[in-house]
């Protein structure tokens, strides 16, 4: 199974969890440019952890870096984005989708509403995943997940982003 690990939030969570490096050995992990850059360093128990992920991950090969242009983000992603869509997402996550959309093999695995709200637009509803998912068809269960990790908020956040695409796409027919 490849895995897209779109925002560093959840890959800071899941080191924070202790079950990043369990992950990475039983998955092709793959994250963007933009979001590899934001991973400095994880919270565990109030106490501030620094972590050099490009050298821990990325160079050994534990992380596959991936980017995307200026022009896929522009032409793939914003281009079928409302406004409101577009100004609610990040680069990471941007950079994250247009790469999504260009590579068929990449599951969506984030915790980020605005991300997941964003799918439908992109006809990218049924490839997203969430952590809850991720760690359950990996073999580790938790019973300590925050409500953003869950199945329940993403298929929420999916649900909330059709029925936005459904009404944009109304307001855009004659």
């Amino acid at each position: 199974m490849k895995l897209w690990l779109l925002d560093a939030d959840v890959i800071i969570d899941l080191l924070a969890m202790d079950t990043f490096d369990k992950l990475s050995n039983l998955h092709d992990i793959y994250a963007a440019s933009s979001v590899i850059e934001e991973i400095e360093h994880y919270w565990k128990e109030g106490i501030m952890i620094p972590v050099d992920f490009k050298n821990k991950y990325v160079q050994k090969g534990l992380v596959k870096k991936l980017s995307a242009s200026t022009d896929e983000i522009r032409d793939e992603v914003l281009s079928k984005l409302p406004r409101l869509r577009q100004e609610a997402l990040h680069a990471g996550e941007l950079e994250s989708l247009a790469i999504l959309i260009r590579d068929d093999d990449l599951i969506f695995c984030t915790r980020d509403a605005a991300a997941i709200r964003a799918m439908p637009f992109l006809d990218l509803s049924e490839r997203g995943i969430s952590v809850e998912s991720l760690l359950g068809k990996s073999g580790l269960q938790r019973s300590d997940l925050k409500a953003y990790h869950t199945d329940e908020y993403h298929e929420s956040n999916l649900t909330i982003g059709k029925q936005d695409w459904v009404l944009n796409w109304k307001q855009k027919s004659p």
